[in-house]
């Protein structure tokens, strides 16, 4: 009886991506692979709901060995190093080197607090757990009428300042934004979200820079000065510069180059998915953006091609579609923008408590969905696989700002 070759599958980084990929290879090879997830933090994080958290309402944080159930081996640690001509990783605490024969690329991304002097002192983020409670007991001491400005109006400062604005009414929330606010969505979605906002005491200061950042004040780029208590920082996103100390090929933002089949450019044994994969041009003739609508699929995908390579089979090309763009505002209220595939908004949406239900049960769906992927594996699906046809490319392009 002919034995089979177990392989080691290390995958770097948890969350959303990193979780789905880990037990989609662990279902998927079966015997054939022994798969290890790495991440620094012993808990998952709904990155979806900080902002929630921030507001001081409850959000779940199972921990990593309780979603994995023993089909995956957990390694509370983070990557320093990665040698990828000797299948390496070495570990932040100085632990034992982790070996790999294949190796899966999460890392993820988070909030980049040092394009504006000041932020990275005087700033708070809801970037993880930490950020999000640090900021909740700075909400909750705050005195009446103190100013909290949020830096960013993505989707994640939008939310945020919605969340903030509904639960702390006796606060004044200003949203500071480069441009207009949502001037990424449709011409009726903007003019929703603006009413919304506006209506829940938020103000919306637009076509505005932050050059930097007090103790008391935010100093913007026109030479005026915007006094303010508390200071929310949602003004980008960063990924770990680790892939590109390792010699890997990324691009100026640190993300892992791919093909596309999300194979590491010189590197096919080692695949990446989420936010630190630079993806080559999809439908939308632009790279996938920075969110979990895209993130999660990638990750299923990325669980197949190892699987695929494991068992001596080519692997497929990844091939995605947009589906729409959820924002909660608030508990009672949220926009959905239906998108095409490319990610261009339509001009069909839906609002109010409707459109709330909606993004909650959105939300709500990430945790099973990762438990159905330990179940029943396989079991993530996303809508869109290869077209039957060629498709014409639009060079309009949505930005990544509007996580």
């Amino acid at each position: 009886m002919t034995s089979v070759q177990t392989e080691r599958v290390v995958v770097l980084g948890g969350g959303y991506a990193g979780t789905i990929a880990a037990l989609r290879v662990a279902g998927r090879a079966h015997r054939r692979a022994k798969v290890t997830l790495v991440d620094p933090k012993e808990t998952f994080v709904q990155r979806l709901r900080l902002h929630q958290l921030a507001a001081g309402q409850n959000i779940a944080a199972p921990s990593y060995k309780r979603l994995l159930r023993g089909k995956v081996s957990f390694v509370q640690d983070a990557g320093e190093a990665i040698d990828a001509e000797r299948g390496v990783v070495e570990l932040a605490s100085g632990a034992k080197p982790l070996a790999f024969d294949r190796l899966i690329y999460t890392v993820g991304s988070g909030v980049d607090l040092s394009t504006v002097p000041g932020a990275s002192e005087h700033a708070h983020s809801v970037t993880d757990i930490t950020a999000a409670t640090r900021l909740w007991q700075a909400l909750r001491a705050a005195s009446d009428g103190a100013a909290v400005a949020v830096v960013g109006a993505g989707m994640t400062g939008v939310e945020t300042a919605s969340e903030i604005a509904t639960s702390y009414p006796e606060l004044s929330v200003k949203l500071i934004a480069t441009g207009q606010v949502g001037d990424w969505l449709s011409e009726r979605a903007q003019q929703h979200l603006r009413v919304v906002l506006v209506r829940q005491g938020v103000e919306l200061v637009e076509r505005a820079r932050v050059q930097a950042i007090a103790p008391d004040r935010l100093v913007m780029t026109d030479g005026a000065d915007l006094p303010t208590g508390l200071v929310i920082w949602c003004g980008g996103f960063r990924v770990s510069d680790l892939a590109r100390r390792s010699g890997l090929d990324t691009d100026g933002l640190g993300r892992v180059m791919v093909d596309r089949r999300l194979c590491a450019v010189r590197n096919p044994h080692i695949v990446a998915a989420g936010d630190c994969a630079a993806t080559p041009p999809f439908v939308s003739g632009a790279p996938l953006r920075m969110c979990c609508q895209a993130a999660m699929p990638a990750a299923a995908h990325a669980g197949d091609v190892v699987v695929a390579q494991i068992k001596g089979r080519d692997p497929r090309e990844f091939h995605f579609g947009y589906l729409h763009q959820p924002i909660s505002l608030g508990r009672r209220d949220g926009l959905i923008q239906f998108v095409d595939r490319a990610d261009h908004p339509k001009n069909s949406i839906l609002t109010g408590r409707r459109a709330a239900i909606y993004k909650e049960l959105i939300t709500r769906a990430t945790i099973p969905t990762i438990n159905g992927e330990r179940r029943m594996p396989g079991s993530t699906k996303w809508p869109f696989k290869e077209p039957k046809a060629p498709l014409l490319l639009e060079t309009g392009v949505m930005a990544d700002a509007k996580r």
